[in-house]
């Protein structure tokens, strides 16, 4: 008779874990995003599909208790989208910025300039060409298009110079887009000279800019920072969004490598989210802090990773 009891309470111990792995786990007492700041949403109003706007990504990235965001659209300036939210959703920090693409003069110090004059001092980040760069579109349209440059034969251009000092001026944060990886070393080097204390490569390691991992040790001993996206976690030939079935994927493990080979103070993780059809980017947060757990990467580099290292490029305190 206990024999068969035991069985019993055996039996219903499995079935109540069975039934159980059938559901979420229970939501975490506390986000393991909070206190993260994410430098790469991307959100309504915008010309590409967006899951969120700009309100509701301040909000839910509040709930979560992150500390702030970066809003980044490629042909409109942020700064001015930032300012508002920072009014409507008081406690967290909300930044903007400009993408040299077409929409805004290209490669264009006007723009970086009146972008950073705007009401409210949300403006911080200027990214270089996104999908209008020339590697962009020798990447994804055809080998023989042509797009902007920022650095041709190495040499910075005159207009990349002047932004460079505007950049250096204003203590701003230089983000490097979609251009080549040999235009990314030249602007590295030269914005360091001239006096830029703030640069991301932004998802360096994929197929756009594609840098090899010689070459991110090459800018992040000038004092660069790689920024890997969990986008990039989604992308390759099996991603579930048909786009990112063109880019290479780069997951935690490529997380870890650069933290052994870097070091986690040469290292940023954002979300690069808010795609239709994608999950929210506190969520994406949340799985690749898992992620990169499983691979073993500890409390301490994820939290200089996603808490310290954006805090230090926007000059917020800690």
């Amino acid at each position: 008779m206990f024999a068969v009891s035991l069985a019993a309470a055996a039996l219903l111990a499995a079935n109540q874990a069975l039934a159980q792995s059938a559901f979420p786990p229970p939501p975490p007492k506390v986000s393991p995003a909070a206190g993260v700041i994410d430098m790469h949403v991307h959100s309504h109003p915008d010309v590409f599909g967006r899951n969120l706007d700009d309100i509701d990504v301040a909000q839910i990235a509040k709930t979560r208790g992150m500390r702030g965001i970066v809003i980044k659209n490629h042909v409109a300036e942020t700064a001015s989208r930032a300012a508002l939210v920072m009014k409507v959703v008081p406690g967290i920090e909300v930044f903007g910025g400009v993408v040299l693409n077409r929409a805004v003069g290209g490669v264009n110090p006007d723009a970086v300039e009146w972008m950073q004059r705007t009401f409210g001092g949300r403006g911080k980040m200027v990214w270089l060409p996104t999908f209008e760069s020339d590697k962009h579109v020798k990447t994804f349209d055809k080998p023989d298009a042509v797009g902007l440059v920022v650095a041709p034969n190495g040499k910075v251009t005159p207009e990349m110079e002047a932004i460079l000092k505007i950049i250096a001026r204003e203590n701003l944060v230089l983000g490097t887009g979609h251009v080549h990886p040999e235009e990314i070393l030249a602007v590295v080097k030269r914005g360091r000279e001239l006096g830029v204390k703030n640069i991301l490569v932004n998802h360096a390691l994929t197929s756009v800019p594609g840098l090899s991992m010689a070459q991110a040790k090459e800018v992040t001993d000038m004092g660069a920072i790689i920024e890997i996206c969990f986008l990039q976690f989604q992308a390759g030939p099996n991603a579930p969004l048909p786009f990112l079935t063109h880019w290479t994927q780069i997951g935690a493990k490529h997380v870890a490598m650069a933290v052994k080979q870097l070091g986690a103070g040469s290292v940023l993780i954002s979300s690069d989210l808010g795609q239709s059809g994608n999950m929210v980017h506190p969520d994406g947060l949340e799985a690749a802090i898992a992620a990169m757990k499983r691979e073993g990467i500890s409390d301490a580099d994820i939290d200089t990773m996603m808490r310290k290292n954006p805090a230090k490029l926007l000059g917020l305190p800690g």
